[in-house]
């Protein structure tokens, strides 16, 4: 049975239905929503899944949280039941361990959220319930679109089907006054004015008439001028003429468009078909026009401007494509940032206790061994968290470009003597610059990518190795190469060194994001610039990086006018 915590009715409540077989899990859940500030929660539990799924399909509660394991049976299997019958509802699986492989099913699922019991805090709860509620809004506005976007197409259809009605018995009218000539060139003409005053309004497009060796007889709407096509010399060309002379990188398309109509003229049965022409689409339905002995003479053609309806389904498709993107990434990385905390925030803790132990002169040296391990790892911490603050700001377009002059000589001496700190015992890094040493550039950015390359250098690097940092600057750009003597990359790992969230074979064991190198490339692409590298295993590996003097605004590096 049901229990539900008492809310203030004064406040928005959000339904919450917790489906656990354990009552523990359901105080623990009631005590997080009460710590939720802002925000009343109804909260609900059912231990049984079958009186879960009958629940769920009486839709009384905003979302709902589904413990992975429900007996005999799991999370995902009651998420993937409901959904049958309720394809929109907000599921949220919460789970005894933190699984990327288990992430990943509940997502295809159709899980909205994700979260790790234990270490659910109010602010995840509050996020993973607000997002669950806003994504199953979206899914639900997504189909009401797609449904009135249906609903417009089966309305053209009806129209169009009304005007080739109009128009086939306008045709078998004429067929009719085929022995009196004169009264067929009447209604001819006749038939002719209905298809202009069909055709002449027609929206979006136009209405033609061809005769069987595909030339124009008659054309008519409002789509001449997108076309570029000439109303008063089209009648007697051929079908697609105008169109592959205006156009004539598409004309192989066209050619196959012709040939479609040739198949109706033979078969007497209609297509449809769609084509570019420049930047726009076009939906075309070719139908035959028979005669009374059921011989196609002619065909009808209507040509459908659907550019807008084609952009906005492609909008819709990108943007879906771009929350599944960025929901992997986020799920990605804190599946990656919390497995990495651990190491550097225990050494931190064993360290500390530690060192509170050490009191005597004679204790120094391991003082500062442990000492030395704290900054090592509070390094590691800070190089994760620039890493998510750098990568959250490239996919959210908040990364611009500052220009201004500095002095590279003393630029790169001064970050080689900040990164002094973290070398381990016997490093060395030698400095050599050629050229000028003026450069204008965004400090901050080249900062960012100089620090990384040279952080990967002496991490990747062994007791006493060398690291070299070369800089030149000619006429036409800078040059930095970063070299070191450490375990080098392996030859079929590169191909994938600057992939997201990629760790070559041999540097699993070292602490690392993977993200480092993808947001070189990124931050190396807003200065206009270009990276490679040379490696060799067990023998070193060299980064080098060009950045030209003439910078280029583009989409990857809009420029900070504020």
């Amino acid at each position: 049975m049901p229990f539900s915590q008492h809310t203030d009715p004064h406040n928005q409540i959000v339904k919450v239905l917790l489906i656990d077989d354990d009552e523990d899990d359901y105080i623990i859940t009631e005590d997080v929503l009460d710590d939720i500030p802002f925000r009343s929660y109804e909260l609900d539990w059912v231990a049984n899944y079958d009186d879960a799924v009958e629940i769920v399909s009486e839709g009384n509660h905003d979302v709902y949280i589904v413990d992975y394991l429900l007996g005999a049976k799991s999370g995902l299997d009651l998420i993937i039941e409901c959904l049958k019958d309720h394809p929109f509802k907000p599921f949220i699986l919460l789970t005894g361990q933190g699984d990327v492989k288990v992430d990943e099913q509940a997502m295809v699922a159709g899980a909205s959220d994700y979260l790790v019991k234990g270490q659910i805090t109010p602010q995840q709860l509050e996020r993973a319930i607000r997002h669950s509620i806003l994504h199953s809004k979206h899914l639900n506005h997504i189909q009401e679109l797609n449904e009135k976007l249906e609903q417009r197409v089966q309305d053209r259809t009806r129209q169009l089907d009304n005007a080739i009605k109009t128009l086939q018995r306008s045709n078998e009218d004429l067929e009719l006054q085929i022995f009196e000539r004169k009264k067929a060139e009447e209604e001819l003409v006749k038939s002719q004015a209905i298809y202009k005053i069909i055709a002449h309004n027609f929206p979006y497009g136009l209405i033609s008439v061809l005769d069987e060796n595909l030339n124009y007889l008659f054309a008519d709407g409002t789509g001449f001028k997108d076309l570029d096509l000439d109303a008063d010399r089209i009648v007697g060309a051929k079908f697609f003429k105008f169109l592959s002379e205006n156009d004539p990188s598409r004309i192989e398309e066209y050619q196959k468009c012709f040939k479609l109509a040739q198949g109706v003229i033979n078969t007497g049965e209609e297509v449809i078909f769609e084509f570019k022409y420049k930047n726009l689409n076009y939906s075309t339905i070719i139908v035959p026009i028979k005669n009374s002995r059921q011989q196609t003479k002619q065909v009808l053609v209507v040509m459908l401007n659907i550019t807008q309806q084609t952009k906005a389904e492609e909008e819709i498709r990108k943007a879906l494509t771009k929350e599944r993107q960025l929901n992997e990434l986020k799920s990605r990385f804190v599946s990656m940032a919390s497995h990495e905390f651990r190491t550097p925030l225990s050494t931190i803790m064993s360290s500390v206790s530690l060192i509170s132990r050490y009191n005597l002169p004679e204790h120094e040296e391991k003082k500062e061994k442990h000492i030395k391990r704290i900054k090592s790892s509070v390094n590691n911490l800070t190089q994760i968290l620039n890493d998510f603050l750098s990568i959250s700001k490239l996919e959210e377009g908040k990364a611009f470009v500052h220009q201004s002059t500095i002095d590279i000589d003393s630029y790169i001496e001064n970050l080689c003597d900040e990164m002094s700190s973290v070398t381990k015992q016997g490093q060395k890094i030698i400095i050599n610059h050629e050229g000028i040493s003026q450069f204008k550039t965004d400090p901050q950015i080249l900062k960012n990518i100089i620090i990384n390359l040279l952080s990967n250098a002496i991490k990747y690097s062994g007791i006493g190795d060398r690291i070299w940092v070369d800089s030149c600057i000619d006429e036409n750009e800078l040059r930095v190469s970063i070299k070191d003597e450490g375990m080098g990359i392996p030859e079929k790992d590169q191909v994938h060194l600057f992939d997201r969230f990629f760790r070559a074979e041999n540097a699993i064991n070292i602490q690392g994001t993977g993200l480092g190198l993808n947001i070189v490339t990124k931050y190396i692409e807003m200065l206009n610039g270009s990276i490679s590298f040379e490696s060799k295993e067990d023998v070193g590996t060299t980064f080098s990086i060009k950045i030209p003097k003439k910078f280029i605004p583009n989409e990857k590096n809009t420029i900070d006018r504020g």
